[in-house]
């Protein structure tokens, strides 16, 4: 005799969803509707088959989620600092952090000093910048040419600012340190002063 027995009903078959939701979330809502609609009636000492088929649909549903996410491997991150000795850096143009240290989904270009974004979705992006010889030395978060965040290193050798911000960014979007004034300062290199971010989620 069979221990146990599985009565399961699924939706009609020809159910549809609304054009304006996309592929990943029709996947993930019609496994979450599965779960509420299908019915399982498991006769079976101690339930360890109820528990096995419920155990599988949260290890599908985690895998999916984690697939939509760009988790993993898949995300995109990375991280520059600059090693270069004593940089005097002209303009306001972008602080190329040459030592690429991390670079999935090779977002970050050391000869450009710009991370475009691979992916849409929220970002986590930090930088830290460092003066140098008792000078001042200004700096910005920019993104498309915007300044997101003010930097400044005070006039102390070794004067330093960071800045830890969260950013909702499109595909294609670029993001960079840039040196803020038009003219002349000299920013600390030996590794003391890095750029960067990784993805959060959609």
């Amino acid at each position: 005799m069979n221990p146990y027995s599985v009565n399961i009903k699924l939706f009609p078959n020809n159910l549809s969803f609304p054009e304006h939701i996309s592929p990943s979330s029709m996947t993930f809502a019609a496994v979450f509707v599965i779960m509420l609609v299908v019915s399982i009636d498991v006769v079976h000492a101690g339930g360890t088959c109820e528990n096995k088929i419920f155990d599988k649909m949260i290890d599908k549903i985690v895998a999916m989620q984690n697939k939509d996410d760009n988790t993993g491997r898949d995300r995109p991150a990375f991280t520059a600092s600059l090693t270069t000795s004593e940089p005097t850096i002209t303009g306001k143009v972008p602080i190329k952090f040459n030592n690429v240290v991390l670079n999935r989904r090779g977002g970050y270009d050391p000869s450009t000093g710009y991370f475009t974004v691979p992916h849409t979705g929220l970002y986590h992006i930090s930088a830290t910048i460092m003066s140098r010889n008792g000078a001042t030395f200004h700096a910005s978060l920019d993104k498309n040419g915007q300044d997101i965040v003010l930097m400044y290193g005070t006039k102390i050798n070794g004067g330093n600012e960071s800045t830890n911000i969260v950013l909702e960014l499109t595909k294609g979007d670029k993001v960079c340190v840039k040196h803020y004034i038009s003219g002349s300062e000299v920013i600390h290199g030996y590794g003391y002063c890095y750029f960067s971010g990784y993805y959060i989620s959609k």
